[in-house]
């Protein structure tokens, strides 16, 4: 008799045996779907927890807004501490890192609490911003509020820093942006600091990501509405208040009826600094040849950013070469490439990772000239005065800008370079070419941004800081034991 091995009897006998009959691509799809539900069920209770947690400490945060134990801003600020409350990313917010810097250098103690920017993925994330600046990474879900509306009810960045703030007893609680406002003003009531508040940008009129649409979009009008309430109600409270837009500062003023200032404060690199390692010439580190324009952009990236024309204006400008330096291009790359592709240019588009705040001047060694742009989506970036301006300008850089009120007159009465409309290609490329075929004009850009910076150099633009924080009025022992 001959036995036949049929899939059954084989079947029963690798079952009999222990041996699992699925094949290797069975076993890794089953376990990668096992994994997949587990952490599924894991991320479920995760942000069922932060829900509950958030819940209970915004309670805790608005007790404070209403406290009449609350001992009342300014009532007890003394000491040199200075807590800075931030929401962003600090390891590229240039703005942050020149004012705790400056600060410190003025014999003040900052702390910077940030939550964790990697949300919890980095254990060691850190910066390391010199003596006098302790920046501290928090729990990453203090700042999951700012992606729900209203975007400023931190609860839980509240319970974290007033802990921080009642063992510093700071002078002042610093608030960088109107997401961090509501928290700082709380803090600033509970412990007797004064309140500095520093919008880096005009919320308000600024945009949001709108869920339906898969866009950015200004804000509805009740939300905006919401938005302004707050901002006037921190412009009229705080003890001061800064912005980096002269247009900015004028119109939340107006906003008010003019009943407090805004001081203005721009960002200015501070171009004494040393970068955290050198430089070579990007042509030189690229392989650009010296025939050809290393046109330079640095700085976020995404859709508000409008690299999208700037990119489509190298097909007119054949001579040139657009590097691309900043965050979130393992994002948005691959269509910055595409299009660059579709051109038939895809050798002259180059995307490189950002670099450190203070490394920015220094890295653009070896460009030719440096260009910004943004969505005019709203107010907010219609009158921006941005970052890129003063750091090509510090590069010894000629500027080309998007064409709008701030930056216009900026570059226009500093003589740094050219202005374009940022939605026509063709208008990017015009000015690109202006610069590559007049060295006359180039120059003159240069030696224009070098007597710039000198002359920000000698009129320290973060003094301006310094001196407002040491106007501040401070409380004596003896009348603090009073209240």
């Amino acid at each position: 008799m001959i036995a036949v091995a049929t899939r059954d009897n084989v079947t029963w006998a690798k079952h009999k045996l222990g041996m699992d009959t699925r094949s290797q691509w069975e076993k890794e799809h089953d376990d990668a779907a096992a994994r997949i539900e587990a952490e599924a069920q894991h991320h479920a209770l995760v942000m069922t927890e932060l829900a509950r947690d958030a819940a209970e400490a915004k309670k805790r945060l608005m007790g404070a807004l209403s406290d009449p134990s609350a001992f009342g801003i300014g009532n007890r600020a003394s000491g040199n501490a200075v807590l800075m409350i931030v929401v962003s990313d600090l390891r590229v917010d240039p703005r942050v890192e020149r004012e705790a810097r400056a600060l410190a250098a003025a014999g003040y103690a900052v702390t910077i609490l940030c939550p964790d920017p990697t949300l919890g993925k980095d254990p060691g994330v850190a910066v390391n911003w010199g003596p006098g600046v302790d920046a501290r990474f928090v729990d990453w879900r203090a700042s999951h509020y700012v992606s729900e509306r209203p975007g400023f009810e931190g609860g839980l960045l509240f319970d974290i820093a007033l802990r921080v703030a009642e063992a510093l007893k700071p002078l002042a609680i610093h608030s960088h942006d109107l997401n961090t406002g509501l928290v700082a003003y709380a803090l600033a009531r509970m412990t007797g600091a004064h309140l500095v508040i520093d919008f880096h940008e005009w919320t308000s009129e600024n945009v949001h990501w709108d869920l339906l649409t898969l866009a950015w979009k200004p804000y509805p009008a009740e939300w905006r509405q919401e938005l302004k309430a707050l901002e006037h109600r921190l412009v009229l409270e705080a003890s001061a208040s800064i912005t980096v837009s002269e247009h900015i500062a004028q119109a939340i003023s107006a906003e008010i009826a003019g009943q407090r200032s805004i001081h203005l404060v721009r960002n200015v690199p501070n171009v004494s600094i040393e970068p955290t390692r050198p430089y070579s010439s990007l042509k030189e580190v690229l392989g650009v040849p010296d025939g050809q324009f290393l046109l330079l952009y640095q700085g976020g990236t995404g859709p508000t950013r409008l690299l999208e024309p700037i990119i489509e204006a190298m097909a007119y400008a054949p001579r040139c070469v657009l590097v691309v330096r900043g965050p979130s291009l393992d994002l948005y790359g691959e269509s910055y490439r595409q299009i660059a592709r579709v051109g038939g240019f895809a050798d002259r588009l180059i995307l490189l990772p950002p670099v450190p705040s203070r490394d920015v001047v220094a890295a653009a060694n070896g460009a030719d000239a440096g260009i910004y742009s943004v969505l005019g989506l709203g107010k907010n970036f219609i009158y921006a005065m941005p970052n890129k301006i003063f750091e090509y300008a510090a590069a010894g850089l000629p500027v080309l800008a998007a064409d709008y009120p701030e930056a216009r007159r900026f570059v226009e009465v500093n003589g740094l370079g050219l202005t374009f409309d940022p939605l026509d290609p063709m208008a990017i490329a015009r000015a690109i070419n202006s610069l590559i075929g007049d060295a006359t004009l180039t120059d003159g850009f240069r030696a224009n941004a070098a007597k710039l910076i000198c002359h920000l150099k000698q009129n320290d633009e973060w003094e301006k800081l310094v001196a407002l924080y040491r106007d501040l009025p401070r409380r004596s022992l003896a009348s603090r034991c009073g209240q």
